[in-house]
């Protein structure tokens, strides 16, 4: 699997990340998955409901809705965003949830010097992914 955004889009998580400090920031991700490519066309930021400097969690109402949205739009769930105040790997915590998601992509961005790393779950080993950038994504409007 590759993780693909935009340099736009990676700019947004970091400015997310930049205003969250040091609480986690935290996002969903959403786009196409096709032969083994995970676009990313929708980020939904959201703030970190428990306000942690270790730990991070979208309010319910968030997620649902944002499932909602982009099940109308036709874009599957790629995974989550959030940062540490720390090197972009997964913590304990992290890898505890990483088992509830599933096949979720975990994009962490480090607060200290603005680096990320992608990481999934699978048959409940941890494999890093790699993150490419795309050109941006045109639309009717651009």
């Amino acid at each position: 699997m590759i993780l693909e955004l935009t340099k736009e889009q990676l700019d947004l998580l970091r400015r997310e990340a930049r205003k969250s400090q040091p609480i986690e920031a935290c996002a969903l991700l959403f786009g196409k998955i096709i032969k083994g490519k995970a676009t990313v066309t929708r980020i939904i930021t959201a703030p970190n409901i428990l306000k942690s400097t270790v730990r991070f969690e979208i309010d319910p109402k968030i997620v649902y809705a944002a499932f909602e949205q982009a099940d109308r739009e036709g874009l599957e769930f790629i995974g989550l965003f959030h940062s540490h105040p720390a090197p972009p790997s997964p913590s304990a915590i992290d890898l505890k949830y990483m088992q509830l998601w599933g096949d979720a992509i975990w994009l962490i961005l480090s607060s200290i010097d603005g680096s990320m790393s992608a990481f999934q779950m699978v048959n409940r080993e941890i494999r890093e992914i790699p993150i490419k950038t795309q050109p941006p994504i045109k639309t009717d409007k651009s």
